[in-house]
């Protein structure tokens, strides 16, 4: 507790020595008490400075938002760690960049809005040493502890549910069935680890770069080829696997006359223009990622 009010003490000193190099041009009206102690139960207190008042407003907004925030993430590593205080300074920091890349999905925090200000007061100021004008803005933001609660209850709900959703695409790896669907885990997976600032951001990496090795054990396989006609299929390690993509398909002396993607891809080629003195072929290619896939099959002269 003496360390506390000790703390408190040489803030307000500080405050007065920064007050004392400011000089006061013009106000709002008298200055409220809430603005002179910068706390209330029930309340957010922020200031922000510009050189516009516009300017200061919004800045004062800003930092409300970065309040309500911080306060979510206090509250959620308060109540589900115990540990060390330098840990809990590194996972509020975490929770807080986690919470501020969702919060064009909180409702709440999209709300904020001048409009729901409860009050305001604002100077200008005149910095007495670079002789510099600026607004001071200060607001009082209402934020009960019962709003607070339900702001970290969403955020818990919200993060469940991509802990749920890193799962599913965990268990999905063995059964993909289609080189669409590693295309969307791997887009799904780099926007989900842009956003994480916890643990789950390295594992989620991970299993993102897992995808991407799947391109890699991707090949193509003949299924049939009589003398014009090709068939063949993707095959991702022992199981066949689909793609809607039609393949490039050439060949030195084959004319391609047609080419049909589905669950097997069906080449169809004249080879008038083929001699059995020289090894003949059509060549079928894809572009998965960064990984080219291609095989030439031998055209069936002899």
């Amino acid at each position: 507790m003496k360390k506390i009010l000790f703390t408190f003490s040489l803030l307000q000193l500080g405050v007065a020595a920064l007050f004392a190099q400011q000089k006061l041009l013009e106000s709002s009206g008298k200055k409220p008490s809430w603005a002179k102690q910068l706390v209330e139960t029930g309340y957010i207190i922020t200031q922000g400075n510009s050189a516009s008042l516009s300017d200061a407003q919004q800045k004062a907004l800003l930092l409300v938002k970065q309040e309500i925030v911080r306060s979510v993430a206090e509250q959620i590593v308060s109540a589900g760690t115990h540990v060390v205080q330098e840990q809990n300074r590194q996972l509020t920091e975490s929770y807080t960049q986690s919470i501020t890349s969702k919060a064009s999905k909180v409702p709440f925090l999209q709300g904020i809005s001048v409009s729901k200000v409860e009050d305001s007061y604002w100077e200008k100021l005149r910095d007495k040493s670079s002789k510099a004008d600026f607004y001071r803005y200060y607001i009082k933001y209402p934020f009960s502890a019962a709003q607070l609660g339900k702001l970290v209850a969403e955020f818990k709900e919200e993060d469940q549910k991509i802990t749920q959703r890193i799962g599913e695409l965990e268990a999905l790896l063995t059964q993909v069935e289609s080189v669409e669907q590693i295309d969307a885990a791997v887009d799904e997976l780099g926007s989900l680890a842009s956003t994480l600032e916890d643990s789950r951001k390295e594992k989620v990496s991970l299993l993102q770069s897992r995808y991407r090795a799947l391109y890699e054990s991707i090949a193509l396989l003949e299924v049939e080829h009589t003398l014009g006609r090709l068939t063949c299929k993707l095959m991702l390690g022992e199981r066949p696997v689909k793609t809607s993509r039609k393949p490039q398909v050439k060949s030195a002396c084959a004319a391609i006359a047609q080419t049909l993607a589905g669950d097997a891809c069906s080449i169809a080629y004249r080879y008038d223009g083929c001699y059995t003195d020289v090894e003949n072929f059509v060549e079928v290619s894809y572009r998965f990622g960064h990984k080219n896939v291609s095989h030439k099959f031998l055209i069936p002269l002899r």
